[in-house]
């Protein structure tokens, strides 16, 4: 074994699943109106095990610490690394042609994410949304 810092396992077992399901329908009642719409949810999962680092201190010539980075903390990366989430998305949009050549737009979007298992960054549920509008000139 060299001296570098490495997990003290071979291999280090890392999982990760993720389902996205998705459902689109387009229609179009009349000549100048057409409407779209998708729905989709998603669940992935993720999961790794533990990276063993043995405990490592950079020691200089003069015998002083280098460095104040322990790879040993990290022993418990598995903890903070699952993911557990759920996400639906639903957007819709419809679009009237105005003439030939201009039409305008609105498009509504929705999110909801559920996060069961805090990762990294904390706990993220929530919610988002957004309606915009366009106008498009086509030549």
């Amino acid at each position: 074994m060299s001296d570098q810092v490495r997990s003290a396992c071979d291999e280090l077992d890392w999982e990760n699943v993720a389902h996205t399901f998705y459902l689109s329908l387009f229609a179009s009642p009349m000549e100048k109106v057409e409407f779209t719409g998708t729905v989709s949810y998603t669940l992935a999962e993720a999961e790794m095990d533990s990276p063993g680092f043995r405990d490592y201190w950079p020691i200089s010539v003069k015998g002083g610490i280098t460095s104040a980075y322990n790879p040993s903390l990290m022993n418990n990366a598995d903890e903070y690394s699952d993911l557990d989430y759920s996400m639906l998305e639903i957007e819709l949009t419809g679009t009237y042609k105005i003439t030939d050549n201009l039409s305008f737009t609105l498009n509504y979007w929705y999110s909801d994410f559920d996060d069961d298992e805090p990762y990294v960054y904390g706990d993220l549920d929530g919610d988002a949304y957004s309606l915009t509008g366009f106008l498009t000139w086509s030549f």
